[in-house]
């Protein structure tokens, strides 16, 4: 059942007043990622990014209470308008992968996960789903699961103000 939650992955559902082709333009237009892809009073930036299937990005998402966090992943699948998914990896300012231990995350956060976000068009409005292949319960303890929160209603407010 493509609904079910697992307690072993974030599970988020939004409905956004815009079409799947917003949403997804929103999720792959590097210039709209900037300004909505951080949590409230962050900023994003991007070394490199190449949104299409097997095209990969290293960016750092700066936090002005605990300073910068580089990811880097690559983009497995990319379907127009229906489906983006990537892997996130925490890594260094160079694009090497960092032991999220060492960053001082939990131990319990993986090395690499796996975020899938499926668009799905619902009277005009788009429902969009996103898991991330981490416990929930570790995410809302990290503050990934509200970050993402934070990110989509940054999206929600960017979609009301046009």
């Amino acid at each position: 059942m493509e609904n079910r939650v697992n307690k072993n992955e974030v599970f988020i559902e939004e409905t956004f007043n815009a079409s799947p082709e917003k949403v997804f333009s929103a999720w792959t237009d590097p210039e709209k990622l900037m300004k909505w892809y951080a949590p409230d009073g962050c900023t994003i930036h991007f070394k490199k990014i190449k949104v299409e299937t097997g095209g990969e990005f290293h960016s750092c998402i700066s936090n002005p209470q605990f300073g910068d966090c580089w990811c880097i992943g690559k983009y497995k699948e990319i379907l127009p308008n229906t489906k983006i998914v990537f892997t996130l990896i925490n890594a260094d300012e160079n694009g090497n992968p960092i032991d999220p231990v060492k960053m001082g995350m939990d131990a319990n956060w993986p090395g690499e996960t796996l975020v899938t976000v499926t668009l799905k068009e619902e009277n005009g409005k788009t429902k969009l789903q996103l898991r991330q292949t981490v416990s929930q319960e570790i995410a809302k303890k990290t503050g990934a699961y509200p970050s993402w929160l934070q990110m989509l209603n940054n999206l929600q407010t960017m979609f009301n103000l046009n």
